[in-house]
C-alpha cells in the first residue's frame, strides 16, 4: 500500500507539471475508462475561485444597503461579467454534452440545427425533478 501511494505522489507531480489543458484532458480520458458505459459523460464547468466568490458576496451585501463606492461599483460590475461568461461556458459545455449534434467539429453552434431541434416536438424542457445529466 505505501507504494501506490509513493507511485500516487510520483504520477500527481508529473501531471502537476503539464499545462492545465493537458491535465484536464487526462483527467476526462481517467474517468472515460473508469467508466466506460455509454452513458457518462464528463463535463468541465467553470466557477470564480473562491476570493471571488467571497468578494462578489461582501459587495453584494454592501451594494444591497447602498454602501458601494464607484470603485466598488466598477469591480461587482466586473464579477458580474465574470459570473455571465461562466454561465454561457457552463451552458454550452452541457449543451454539448447533452446534444453533440448541434455542434461542428470545432465546438461552435450549428444556428440551423438548434432553430431545427427548438421546433423539434420531442424537444422539450426539463420539467422540475426531471433530471437529464449523463452518467
Amino acid at each position: 500500500m505505501v507504494q501506490n501511494h509513493e507511485a500516487l505522489k510520483v504520477a500527481l507531480a508529473a501531471v502537476q507539471q503539464l499545462p492545465t489543458k493537458l491535465q484536464q484532458q487526462l483527467a476526462e480520458q481517467l474517468l472515460r475508462e473508469l467508466r466506460p458505459e455509454k452513458n457518462t459523460v464528463v463535463v468541465s464547468l467553470q466557477r470564480l475561485s473562491q476570493q471571488k466568490q467571497v468578494r462578489l458576496a461582501r459587495l453584494m451585501d454592501k451594494h444591497n444597503d447602498g454602501r458601494l463606492s464607484q470603485a466598488e461599483q466598477k469591480e461587482l460590475q466586473q464579477l458580474g461579467i465574470e459570473v455571465d461568461q461562466c454561465l454561457l461556458a457552463n451552458s454550452q459545455a452541457l449543451a454539448r454534452a447533452l446534444r453533440p449534434e448541434l455542434f461542428d467539429e470545432r465546438n461552435r453552434p450549428l444556428k440551423r440545427r438548434f432553430r431545427q431541434a427548438l421546433k423539434d416536438p420531442s424537444f422539450r424542457r426539463a420539467e422540475p425533478g426531471q433530471e437529464h445529466v449523463g452518467g
